[in-house]
């Protein structure tokens, strides 16, 4: 897998536990449909995991705001499927520095289309992230999980995230990730 070190350029395939392929790249402007398409397939609970409350749909702005990055403090990822001949976003995984924070800590968040959780994509994703805020000199991924959200927290901990109970709201963990070099 040979990743260019400017995000913008960023593609790769992966091959996922069960033998299917998606081609990653850097969200781009023109994706903005299908963007809106992937989160309305969401299931309700997908979309309450990844937005921690009930979003029926995604504002113009929103998707604005998640297709047109300002790649010097965003990530954007998204992993896409054409086995139906048109390709569709199948996983989305973002880091976006945090204000007066920049250069050192990013705030993570990620999302996988019902059909492809449990397959690895996920994690896939995240490892791609993690290593794109590393090659940026970040040097800590925060990110909030709900509590109930037991394949995140599981994802999180593979992956070395530590989980803490957030003290303002014990709905929710904080996950994070020391970026130093191992």
């Amino acid at each position: 897998m040979a990743i260019d070190p400017d995000p913008s350029k960023l593609e790769t395939t992966l091959t996922l536990r069960d033998g299917r392929r998606a081609r990653v790249r850097s969200i781009r402007p023109a994706d903005a449909a299908m963007d809106g398409a992937f989160f309305a397939g969401l299931s309700e609970q997908s979309r309450y995991m990844r937005f921690m409350q009930h979003l029926p749909g995604l504002t113009p702005l929103l998707v604005q705001q998640f297709t047109q990055i300002d790649e010097t403090r965003e990530m954007a990822l998204i992993a896409l499927d054409d086995a139906s001949g048109d390709e569709a976003i199948v996983g989305i995984a973002r880091y976006i520095a945090e204000t007066g924070q920049e250069g050192e800590s990013a705030e993570f968040a990620i999302v996988i289309a019902d059909a492809r959780q449990g397959h690895g994509l996920g994690r896939a994703l995240m490892e791609l992230l993690i290593d794109g805020a590393r090659r940026c000199g970040l040097r800590t991924l925060v990110g909030s999980i709900l509590a109930v959200n037991a394949p995140m927290r599981a994802l999180a901990a593979a992956v070395g995230f530590t989980l803490d109970v957030d003290l303002d709201d014990a709905r929710h963990l904080i996950a994070t990730l020391d970026l130093a070099p191992s």
